[in-house]
């Protein structure tokens, strides 16, 4: 990693006057990291990737300290797999911020950076969740039943507390052991999904930080430039065919989990084509995240954006694929 290092003390030392900001900068970082710690510990855990990738490109012997630390808490968490669920979070973002300084490093664009980033982690998620299955005292999904059956039971109670009518309530608690079932099977797409919003929103704060401070970032696209690469619609097809024709029980599941996931960027990408038309319009950034807002709270405007976002492929609404004249892969 010298040579981002090399030339961000370059950038430092032919400009001293950015060292108030770069203070100013660590200072805020701090204090959203402190105010989000009352809010949310999760949430704070899955934001390490931003100071920890930072502290890694311009130290770059440091990662191999974080690397150790990280190794050991991956053992540990083979040997102990009921560990609390915060440690099974440190170790997965730990990674992301060796991974992340690493494709900075090398320049890649964002949807490498970010398809790799999450790629990787969800590769050691799944693998955490495997040893969890073959070592914990119970299995993984006898463990989800349990756990998301008292939520369930706790979210009625409250129903009934509030004054929800009898019948209601009836029609609640012979519907939970379907949605029970429902969010079990799903489950690995719940927390794929998550793991790649976290990584989205880790990137995109992180470069932007990283671009006020001076540091060379090789892609400064805007958001609204986001392209899911041409070879992602066969997998949105293809488990979509094994979910709706498979009636076994476990290739369905694979198809929808895969679907629900390739849905997902492509719900992201058309985001980033309703962003374009704010953009075009010359729409003041106010109104823009407001009107964005007001977009996802539509009805079924995720269906419409998931739909824009795949069919951008072949109509390609922001005129994209047309500039760039290539494939994007």
């Amino acid at each position: 990693m010298s040579g981002n290092q090399e030339r961000y003390d370059g950038c430092s030392n032919s400009r001293s006057y950015h060292t108030p900001k770069k203070i100013f900068a660590l200072l805020g970082l701090m204090l959203l990291i402190m105010g989000l710690f009352f809010v949310s510990q999760l949430f704070l855990i899955a934001l390490i990737p931003i100071p920890l990738t930072f502290v890694i490109l311009r130290r770059e012997k440091i990662q191999w300290l974080i690397g150790a630390l990280l190794f050991a808490g991956t053992i540990a968490l083979i040997v102990q797999p009921e560990a609390d669920l915060f440690f099974y979070a440190l170790v997965i973002f730990g990674s992301v911020s060796i991974l992340l300084a690493e494709l900075f490093e090398r320049g890649f664009s964002s949807e490498k950076v970010i398809f790799i980033s999450s790629g990787a982690s969800i590769v050691l998620l799944f693998f955490f969740l495997g040893m969890y299955s073959l070592r914990a005292s119970s299995g993984l999904d006898t463990a989800l039943h349990h756990e998301i059956s008292q939520s369930m039971a706790q979210v009625i109670g409250l129903y009934e507390q509030g004054g929800l009518e009898v019948d209601q309530v009836a029609q609640l608690k012979k519907s939970s052991q379907q949605i029970e079932d429902s969010l079990v099977n799903v489950f690995p797409a719940i927390l794929a999904v998550v793991l790649i919003a976290a990584i989205l929103l880790n990137y995109f704060l992180l470069r932007r930080w990283l671009q006020s401070l001076e540091f060379p970032v090789e892609d400064r696209r805007p958001f609204w430039q986001w392209i899911v690469p041409d070879f992602w619609v066969w997998l949105f097809i293809l488990s979509g065919l094994m979910w709706y024709f498979f009636k076994m029980p476990v290739p369905s599941r694979i198809g929808l989990n895969f679907l629900i996931v390739a849905s997902y960027l492509y719900l992201i990408q058309g985001l980033a084509i309703v962003i374009y038309f704010f953009q075009k319009g010359h729409i003041p950034a106010f109104f823009r995240y407001l009107g964005l807002v007001f977009v996802l709270l539509i009805p079924g405007s995720y269906i419409f954006l998931t739909l824009g976002g795949l069919f951008d492929n072949w109509i390609d609404f922001r005129k994209l694929r047309a500039k760039a004249g290539v494939t994007i892969a």
